[in-house]
Formats: structure tokens, C-alpha cells, sequence
């Protein structure tokens, strides 16, 4: 066994818990069960924390191809499944804000930044004439 070989598998197992968490994040994301993406967002954070500290600048390629050709693929996977996930918070971003302009209006605020009413001129309240 070469000494790279448990860094490896470290390495592999934390890529497998990755995505394991974003195929998590995946069905959260599709069956509405918001209150659970928190705790896989804070999982998901530092695992990949714990994958950049272990797979640094220096890392040496192992002596066994398959067992790098494997890592390459839980690699390409976990970056697909990143970016779909990615996509579908997107969508869901747009919807609500397309809801959001539907239910208020896309009038400018009541409130000024600073918390102060604006002037009437400058706002128009809901059924309002």
C-alpha cells in the first residue's frame, strides 16, 4: 500500500459523502422541503472545506490509474449535480420574484433605504387612485 493510497481514500470517501448531500439537496430542491436545504448547505460547506484542505497544490497523482480515474469521475459528477442544483435555485429565484412582482407590484417602495416614508408623489400604494 503506498502512502498516497489513504489520502486517497479519504479523499474518495469525502467526495461520496459530497455527493451524497448534493443528491439530498437535489430532492429537497424538487419536493419543496425548504426548511432542510440549511442543513445540507452547512454540510455541504464543509465538506468541501475538508476536500480543498486535503487536495492541495502539491497533491501527487496515486500509483493505481483506476483509483484516479474514480476521483476524476466523483468529480465530474459532483460538479454536474453543483450546477443543476444551482440552476433549480435559480428557477425557483425567478419564480418567486415574478410572484412577488405579480402580488406587489414592481412600484417603487413605500419605504426609503434608510426606513423614512417617501413623499406620494414618489410612491403608489396598492388601490390607490
Amino acid at each position: 500500500m503506498y502512502p498516497n493510497d489513504s489520502a486517497d481514500s479519504q479523499e474518495s470517501l469525502l467526495l461520496e459523502q459530497l455527493q451524497a448531500l448534493l443528491d439530498d439537496e437535489t430532492e429537497c430542491l424538487k419536493s419543496g422541503r425548504m426548511a432542510e436545504l440549511q442543513r445540507i448547505a452547512t454540510e455541504k460547506m464543509r465538506c468541501f472545506a475538508d476536500i480543498q484542505s486535503r487536495m492541495g497544490p502539491a497533491r501527487q497523482p496515486s500509483k493505481n490509474a483506476s483509483d484516479d480515474a474514480h476521483l476524476r469521475n466523483l468529480l465530474n459528477d459532483i460538479m454536474r449535480k453543483n450546477q443543476l442544483n444551482g440552476q433549480i435555485i435559480s428557477a425557483l429565484e425567478r419564480f418567486n420574484q415574478g410572484a412577488w412582482e405579480i402580488f406587489f407590484g414592481a412600484q417603487p417602495s413605500t419605504y426609503s433605504d434608510l426606513g423614512t416614508a417617501k413623499s406620494s408623489a414618489e410612491r403608489h400604494l396598492i388601490g390607490s387612485a
